[in-house]
Order: structure tokens, then sequence, then C-alpha cells
């Protein structure tokens, strides 16, 4: 199989599910369908929110299809600073676990200060999780889209004070509840990933009036069927 989507929620795929027929298939895990998407053959998996549930399904969905490239898609918040906006999208140049780490009386410390990779291979991975580069910037050619810095928490950040303190200590731009537990399965099973999300909301703003979850979802679908057309 070539290429694997996933999303977190079928809401985030609504504009893919409006442009083609879709067949629903048997999974292991979650919601999966399969279709043709301008000669390509596309699986579409939608295997629930947050870390535990992205990483088991994906995993799943490796081992029985074998897929070539990876691409997960939805909604996320841009920090302030990171020059997005709401309705944008853009693409992950790498993937940081926010929370996985200890805090302590005198600050945060991660993952290599604890001494435990993540995953390891060939190079201990702590925190920070490398994207695919080759898929990446073939995303970033067909759709124009910023490479930016995204960043995952199972805990959404609602304080504009707390989402400053992550920004500042990460250099993110893009948060989400999925993307870093993708990047590291698919490291450790030797499949290319690459991450596009659309902007809904800024970090720490938790009126749900301030949203545009439709558009957010609208500006990935429709950058990642502008990469499929073009590949």
């Amino acid at each position: 199989m070539d290429l694997l989507l996933i999303s977190a929620t079928r809401l985030e795929a609504e504009p893919l599910h409006a442009a083609a027929a879709w067949q629903a298939l048997d999974s292991p895990w979650g919601e999966l369908y399969r279709s043709q998407l301008y000669h390509q053959t596309v699986l579409l998996a939608h295997l629930g929110v947050g870390k535990v549930n992205t990483a088991a399904g994906l995993a799943l969905l490796i081992d029985r299809y074998a897929p070539s490239r990876v691409i997960q898609f939805g909604i996320g918040g841009a920090y302030l600073g990171s020059g997005l906006s709401v309705a944008q999208a853009a693409i992950a140049a790498r993937e940081i676990h926010l929370d996985s780490g200890v805090q302590e009386a005198d600050g945060w410390h991660g993952m290599s200060e604890l001494g435990f990779p993540l995953v390891d291979k060939g190079q201990p991975m702590y925190n920070l999780i490398p994207t695919d580069q080759r898929l990446s910037h073939a995303l970033v050619d067909a759709t124009g889209l910023p490479l930016v810095t995204f960043g995952t928490s199972e805990t959404v950040t609602g304080d504009f004070a707390l989402a400053r303190a992550l920004q500042e200590r990460f250099d993110v731009a893009v948060e989400s509840m999925e993307g870093a537990a993708a990047a590291q399965v698919c490291l450790a099973l030797g499949a290319p990933f690459a991450e596009l999300r659309g902007i809904s909301n800024i970090v720490g703003e938790r009126d749900k009036a301030a949203w545009d979850i439709p558009a957010a979802c609208a500006a990935a679908c429709q950058s990642l069927m502008q990469y499929i057309r073009n590949t």
C-alpha cells in the first residue's frame, strides 16, 4: 500500500470524505477506509484522540499494510509568535513531546536529562522526534506551506502564560495531541512520516467562539489533496 493518511477524528477529514467514494474496511483500531484519489490508492484512518490511540492504531496499520508514506493531518493550535494564524495550514519540520519529562521545584526537565531515550534507531531520540525530511519537503514543494516545529501535549494548553512558557522553552509553532506519537512510531518502524495541520485556534485561547475548526479542517484537507494531485 502506497499512502496512509491518519487523523484523530473523522471531523478533521470530512472534506476528504466529500471528495471521493470511500470503501469502509475492517480495522484493527478506529475507522479505516480505502479510495482512489488522483489515480493513487489511499488508505484513510481515524485512530482517536491522543498519543495512545495514535501509537497503537498506527503501529497496527503499518504492520498490516506496510505503507511507503504516512501523513498525519488534522487541526492544531498556533503559538503566539509563530507567524501563523487561524485557517492557515503548516507542515511539521520536527515533532516534540512537550510533556514527557519531570516537573520539579527548580523547573522542568526533559527525557535527555532523565537518561531515557524514547526511541533509539542508531541514535537516541529524547523529546525531539524528526519527521521524514524528503516527504516533508515534498509536501512543502506541492503546497507552498511553511515548515515549522510542531509540539504534542496530552493536555491542551488553555492559558496564555503557560503557552508563552512552552513556546519559549521549545521554540514551537504548532500544538496538537498526537503528532509526536505518530512520528515516534514511524521512526521506530521505518515508515516515512510527515504531518500537516490546519490552524483552528491560538494556543492558550479557551473561548471556542474564537476558534474556527471547519476552516482549519478545510485548509488541511485542501492542502493534502493538492499534494496527492501533484505527486
